[in-house]
């Protein structure tokens, strides 16, 4: 998978242990808005998240789409976009360096709809599904940019922009 962009914050040394981690995200388009969550505060994140072990890149997308926004991504529709790699010092132990691959995926969806299983966290941040533009989402996000995902999937989204306008 062709590699978008490196958003490398370079507050660690080489010298730490390494966390790595893979992550998929689904771009899912129907008449030119795309489905995010949304959280309460307005912000937009791109469905998706970590695969678990053991787990291929199609189950991974399936069940983060499914649990998040209740969409059931067909599997042969699955097209490679890009990946955005993150690097920092991890959040949770900063004597660890973290590095995240998050993998993005171009998907059309079943017209039903399956119930979601938010975790806690997204329950807090008041999560649902949302479709909207790409202008929208963009602008929205960066007014209330207050988190490092919002960043990336604004830079993403850019970045699609451009990919959408050469493929024309």
């Amino acid at each position: 998978m062709q590699t978008i962009l490196i958003l490398d914050e370079k507050n660690y040394t080489e010298d730490m242990a390494v966390f790595e981690r893979f992550v998929v995200r689904a771009l899912i388009e129907k008449d030119g808005l795309y489905a995010m969550q949304q959280g309460k505060h307005g912000e937009y994140k791109i469905p998706g998240g970590g695969m678990d072990e053991g787990e291929t890149i199609v189950e991974a997308l399936m069940r983060e789409v499914q649990e998040e926004t209740g969409l059931v991504i067909i599997p042969e529709t699955m097209k490679e976009l890009g990946e955005i790699m993150e690097v920092r010092r991890d959040i949770f132990d900063e004597n660890i360096k973290y590095i995240a691959h998050s993998m993005h995926f171009a998907c059309e969806v079943e017209p039903e709809m399956v119930e979601t299983a938010l975790t806690e966290s997204e329950k807090e941040k008041g999560f649902q599904l949302a479709w909207a533009d790409i202008d929208t989402i963009i602008e929205t996000n960066e007014r209330v940019m207050t988190e490092k995902w919002q960043f990336r999937d604004v830079e993403f989204l850019k970045w699609y922009k451009d990919y959408l306008k050469k493929e024309k």
